[in-house]
């Protein structure tokens, strides 16, 4: 009994706790190896031990131990336990966001808006306290690791951000991430960024080193009571909801705080006001439950009543006041009457200049006007000369570089922030785009693009438009290299385009891609010879070194042109897709031989030429890459309905603003800084608090209308209501038109 005792408990006084041990060990002992009769007496006050023979035979073990004395261990002092003292070190992650944020504020924005700080402070705080929130949820150790590995995805978020941003002028987005392994693609750029840009990325690892080496000892992870997660939890609620408060108030302005955390998305404006975070979070926000009702809607001005056009409008057989009335659906409805009430473009001078001619359209990698120049360039000098000059050209960028580039020089509507919107467009109908309208005409319609033809996912999107496209891996045969030749594009092409009696051919050309340097960039090191003597910054000199490859390209279209005749019968068009944004102030000031500000930074060069054109037609009033679909179709007198347009024909007497990404414009009258809701007057409207209240509202109708042409599928609806179909309606992508037909078409 008195073994079993010893082995069913220890003595709870430590003193005595080498000798329980013992107890408990000789009781197994006895069990395993003596048997269950033997009996193990257990006896404290003498060291031995001793075996006894029972009366029934059985066998005792006794052993004994010297008792032990010990001091009776002194029980701890009492401690102040403060309320906070299980949240130590929590204050790190509030303040490690909003480290993050200035740093990445200091790497690429700047401080542009003073009060947005003040938004970011408090969301980040929440943010902050939210994190640790998550480091308390847990036990110690995972809620350590859960919240290091968080914090080092949040790391590479925000780093990652300050690249792109270094290279495209604005931030990605969520939907921007899934594109990320093709803008891998450019790994010599961005590894050259990431050393530009080190002490950003070395700043923004700080609370991550930090966070390793002292976060164990200098945290105090995880929770004993339940109790303890309220606080955080309704202080992270509490600023959440203030910042909330103060910002829903802030109407002032086009683009106001509270218009941008509700109901419009502007990358670049929104982290301005509200830190990156918050901005992720308002997309994500967007994408799954829509954008939040705008606090003190906009009003409408009152409409100048519009004189009635003296000449033919340029529009179709489509009423839309009657297709307004027709239908139930009152959201579709409400477009109709929209465009009902849009004045139309009308016939002019120039209607039909080009028409029954040929065209050959280019959009050209990061062309601008300062790049044409009759020495280096004299091909481009050639078409600027003695073509069309539109000395106030101007060429917004959007938020998807390239592709917003050309969605808008092709389909002339606004890009919409947040997505591929030209890649969006491959499942909807798109007449007015270049290659289904002369398609429809009979000419041979093709697309070339002298890099990786799945690039943003153009082997969708422009077999929709109208061609039969190639690129680099699909039929378009040249020399890869970094970036590729458009030399190496004209000369794999020009003869399959050129034996066509009636073709339309659309160019999208990759040699004046960034970046601009003499070691990594092939076009610049082809040419450098050529710039070597210029007083310009090195940078600036490579971009002019690749935008002579080129020229060289246009000087082989024009001799292949004059050699088989095609000269007088074609077109050639060249336009923009954006500025150089891979060019350092410094760059961009010293090729525009002036200070540069964020108007006159997009200011570039529309080039249209045609060998039996008489002499140059100058245009000075403003136009912008938004005209560019009405101005073609007018001059090529194809059938189009101006109405559907965002922009106007440049030719015309119609005012079109110069729309930018924030929503800014600029007319003849002056120009509107939507980011400070500031107005610059050139020429005296009489009342200028309500021009700029109308043209802020005809901007705005802009950017929600072409949203709905593409979400909606908006053409395809309006066809289906207005019967245009000539017979069954046509698939999304149509197929390629044969690369030589049987017969050639009859002549428009």
């Amino acid at each position: 009994k008195r073994a079993r005792g010893a082995r069913q408990g220890a003595p709870r006084n430590s003193a005595a706790a080498p000798a329980a041990a013992l107890g408990v060990v000789c009781a197994q002992i006895a069990e395993l190896f003596i048997g269950s009769g033997t009996v193990l007496c257990y006896n404290r006050s003498k060291t031995r031990i001793s075996r006894h023979i029972l009366s029934n035979g059985s066998d005792m073990m006794t052993v004994t131990e010297q008792s032990i004395e010990t001091e009776p261990k002194a029980e701890p002092k009492f401690r102040l336990q403060l309320p906070w003292a299980a949240w130590r070190g929590m204050w790190f992650f509030p303040a490690a966001v909003l480290w993050m944020e200035l740093v990445l504020r200091i790497a690429t924005i700047g401080f542009d808006y003073p009060k947005g700080l003040l938004y970011t402070f408090g969301f980040s705080l929440a943010a902050g306290l939210l994190l640790a929130l998550l480091g308390k949820a847990f036990s110690p150790k995972a809620g350590r690791i859960v919240v290091t590995v968080l914090w080092a995805v949040f790391s590479v978020f925000y780093m990652g951000q300050v690249v792109y941003y270094a290279i495209f002028k604005v931030y990605f987005t969520l939907f921007s991430v899934g594109g990320a392994g093709q803008v891998a693609q450019f790994s010599g750029v961005i590894f050259g960024t990431i050393l530009r840009c080190w002490w950003a990325l070395l700043l923004m690892l700080v609370p991550l080193a930090l966070l390793i080496w002292q976060g164990k000892q200098r945290i105090e992870w995880g929770h004993t009571r339940w109790k303890e997660l309220l606080a955080p939890l309704i202080a992270a609620l509490l600023l959440q909801m203030l910042t909330t408060a103060c910002i829903l108030p802030d109407t002032g302005g086009a683009m106001s705080a509270s218009r941008l955390y509700t109901t419009d998305f502007i990358s670049n404006l929104s982290v301005s006001r509200f830190g990156l975070l918050t901005t992720f979070r308002i997309e994500a926000r967007n994408a799954i439950f829509g954008p939040m009702p705008a606090v003190g809607g906009r009003t409408e001005p009152e409409p100048e009543p519009e004189p009635e056009p003296e000449a033919e409008p340029q529009v179709m057989d489509i009423d839309f006041a009657a297709l307004a009335g027709q239908t139930e659906n009152t959201e579709l409805a409400g477009i109709y009457r929209y465009f009902a009430r849009v004045t139309p473009g009308t016939e002019n001078d120039y209607t039909g200049y080009f028409k029954g001619k040929n065209l050959i359209f280019l959009t050209c990698e990061s062309l601008w006007k300062y790049a044409i120049d009759p020495d280096l360039t004299p091909n481009l000098y050639k078409l600027w000369s003695e073509g069309f000059q539109f000395t106030e050209f101007y060429n917004p960028i959007w938020g998807v570089s390239t592709l917003d580039g050309e969605y808008v020089n092709l389909l002339g509507l606004i890009p919409v922030t947040g997505t591929w919107s030209l890649t969006e467009s491959a499942a909807n109908w798109l007449p007015f785009s270049f290659g289904n309208q002369f398609r429809a005409m009979g000419y041979i319609t093709r697309a070339y693009h002298d890099h990786t033809y799945t690039y943003y996912s153009r082997n969708k999107s422009h077999p929709n438009l109208g061609y039969d496209y190639k690129g680099v891996g699909n039929g378009l045969n040249i020399k890869v290299m970094w970036p590729e030749s458009d030399v190496d594009m004209m000369n794999a092409t020009l003869d399959t385009v050129l034996a066509d009696e009636h073709f339309m051919t659309y160019y999208l050309t990759v040699s004046g891609h960034l970046e601009y340097n003499f070691f990594g960039n092939a076009m610049c090191m082809r040419n450098k010879a050529a710039v070597e003597g210029l007083d310009l910054p090195e940078a600036a000199r490579a971009y002019l070194a690749c935008n002579i490859e080129l020229d060289k390209a246009i000087g082989v279209l024009l001799q292949k042109l004059e050699e088989t005749g095609h000269d007088k019968d074609t077109v050639i068009m060249l336009a923009p897709d954006h500025y150089p944004y891979g060019l350092d102030t410094e760059s961009l000031n010293a090729l525009a031989g002036k200070q540069l500000d964020q108007f006159s930074l997009y200011q570039s060069c529309f080039l249209i030429w045609s060998a039996d054109m008489e002499g140059p037609v100058v245009i000075d009033k403003p136009v912008s890459s938004l005209d560019i679909l009405p101005t073609v179709s007018n001059l090529f007198d194809l059938e189009y309905d101006s109405r559907l347009m965002m922009g106007a024909d440049m030719l015309s007497d119609t005012q079109s603003p110069i729309i930018f990404q924030d929503h800014s414009w600029l007319t003849a009258y002056g120009c509107y800084d939507a980011a400070q809701d500031h107005y610059t007057s050139f020429i005296d409207t009489g009342d200028d608090e309500n021009y700029v209240q109308s043209m802020n509202y005809q901007v705005d109708q802009k950017f929600t209308y072409s949203k709905l042409i593409l979400r909606k599928d908006l053409y395809r609806q309006i066809w289906d209501d207005a019967g245009l179909w000539p017979g069954e309606e046509p698939d999304p992508e149509p197929a390629p038109a044969p690369a030589t037909p049987t017969e050639p078409p009859a002549t428009p």
